[in-house]
């Protein structure tokens, strides 16, 4: 399915290239906002139903992954807000998650456990996840208290509604690795753990627009 909608535009500063420069703090979701453009060729993707990666340039250095994914949802925010808080259905939406089980809510807050899995590693680790209706954001860190097999991971789903109706989708996440799991995984792990972190708009729009997303449309 092709998308006509030619001015693709974030309303947010440099989102792709500021987006997990990894100290910084998931604050930067409140900042001034400012329309950037992505490129001819990366609107094109998007237009023809593809997702776009932007990964950062330090990224796959000292155990450090971390980027943007973006894709173009034929469906509106609030559709697509109900699947990304869909817990339940992650191990389903996503190739890479084994398992998904929320451990407590409180307000717009709530604690998920999760296990991603590679034919040659799994790992598992807590996260609270935060959310902002009103800017259809939701922002997940790590919770160190809790067990976990990863040194750090944050990042952000955002929705950004089209004038077409649509969904541009953003995926901001960066991870860092234990060293010995990095050594043991090697290079081939790096390139397949790049695309399952950062493809994962793509993901969510074959979800949601599958017989399974339907249930957000009642």
């Amino acid at each position: 399915m092709k998308h006509h909608n030619t001015n693709i535009h974030i309303p947010f500063a440099r989102l792709a290239a500021v987006a997990f420069l990894f100290a910084l703090p998931i604050a930067l979701l409140s900042a001034p906002a400012a329309a950037i453009e992505f490129t001819d060729n990366e609107k094109n993707t998007l237009k023809d139903g593809g997702t776009v990666i932007q990964e950062l340039p330090t990224s796959r250095k000292m155990g450090f992954y971390g980027g943007t994914g973006y894709a173009i949802i034929p469906a509106a925010p609030e559709v697509v807000w109900q699947a990304i808080r869909d817990w339940a259905a992650y191990p389903h939406m996503f190739p890479n998650t084994e398992y998904c089980k929320v451990v407590s809510r409180k307000g717009n807050r709530t604690l998920v456990r999760m296990k991603i899995g590679h034919p040659v590693v799994s790992l598992q680790y807590h996260a609270e996840t935060t959310e902002d209706a009103a800017r259809y954001t939701l922002s997940f860190r790590l919770v160190e208290t809790h067990p976990h097999d990863l040194d750090a991971i944050q990042g952000y789903w955002r929705l950004f509604p089209q004038k077409n109706g649509t969904t541009l989708v953003a995926y901001a996440a960066s991870v860092r690795a234990p060293m010995g799991i990095v050594a043991l995984a090697g290079e081939d792990l790096a390139n397949r753990a790049i695309h399952a972190l950062l493809g994962i708009p793509g993901d969510l729009k074959n979800w949601v627009m599958g017989p399974r997303g339907k249930k957000y449309t009642k």
